[in-house]
């Protein structure tokens, strides 16, 4: 194995006893960790398995690297501001499937109609998935500030 393998950190990941799991020699096997499959971050073999970790090690993990959240996070109208999506198919008018882009926020109660250069990153419009990633959020309330949609 190379030594820049990425095994699961799941340290009860061996006691899940699968077939692809058993290594070494007759009258000496043994279970093993597996590969790291992208999940967590690329932490872990299967969803499961960063389950489990979470529910052994995540309090821990929070306390000790001190970014447990004592008071509720709050987001306030004015920051409130998001590039929302709805997606339309195909119509009997022959109309093309598409995105429809709306500058939002759910606090003002706005909903407004954008175009997809507005809702985009121009140089990033297509990520490694193929999605279009649209601006943050303190991209969108520039943008409001821009249509003349926030409250003065």
């Amino acid at each position: 194995m190379s030594r820049d393998t990425k095994w699961c950190q799941n340290p009860k990941c061996p006691e899940k006893k699968n077939s692809n799991q058993i290594r070494g020699i007759k009258g000496n096997k043994y279970y093993q960790s597996n590969k790291a499959n992208g999940y967590g971050n690329g932490n872990f073999c299967t969803q499961g398995c960063a389950d489990t970790w979470c529910a052994i090690y995540m309090d821990r993990a929070i306390d000790t690297i001190g970014v447990r959240i004592t008071e509720p996070v709050k987001v306030n109208m004015e920051n409130a501001w998001l590039i929302d999506s709805d997606y339309q198919y195909d119509r009997a008018d022959d109309t093309r499937s598409r995105y429809i882009y709306f500058l939002t926020n759910k606090l003002y109660n706005v909903r407004h109609p954008i175009t997809q250069q507005q809702a985009t990153n121009s140089q990033a419009n297509n990520n490694a998935y193929g999605y279009t990633d649209t601006k943050t959020s303190a991209q969108a309330k520039v943008l409001a500030e821009q249509l003349g949609l926030t409250q003065q």
